[in-house]
């Protein structure tokens, strides 16, 4: 009698390590931001390269006049800091993570007056925001 074997291997799937290989689209970590090509540079490079959504204005989203979007809004380290020009004086190697937050979000968090979503800038611990 001839034996056959058969192997049958599997793989466990773990969904929490699945999610947390997964990008967030809405989160740039430091380990992004260290392995990106502008790591040299300022922030906003590094969120043109990787997230560039950041940067777009909401879809739709107009002032009460019909003028031009609202704003996103820059916050660092919680501090509100302006408007998202605020990024290019911020240098990649001091950011430990940068959140996008829609209209929608920002709005429940901050009030109605970001409307035009927001962006949060985590610095490392022991940066500080310059003014």
């Amino acid at each position: 009698m001839a034996g056959v074997v058969v192997v049958v291997t599997a793989l466990a799937f773990v969904p929490d390590q699945a999610m947390a290989q997964k990008k967030d689209r809405n989160t740039i970590t430091r380990e992004e931001i260290v392995n990106s090509a502008q790591k040299d540079a300022d922030i906003l490079q590094v969120i043109r390269s990787l997230r560039p959504h950041f940067l777009a204005p909401p879809r739709g989203n107009r002032s009460l006049g019909g003028g031009r979007p609202a704003p996103t809004v820059l916050y660092v380290n919680g501090t509100k800091s302006g408007e998202l020009d605020g990024l290019k004086f911020i240098m990649a190697a001091d950011v430990a993570e940068v959140r996008y937050l829609d209209a929608g979000k920002a709005q429940d968090e901050f009030g109605v007056d970001h409307s035009g979503g927001a962006v949060l800038v985590k610095l490392v611990e022991g940066i500080k925001p310059k003014p």
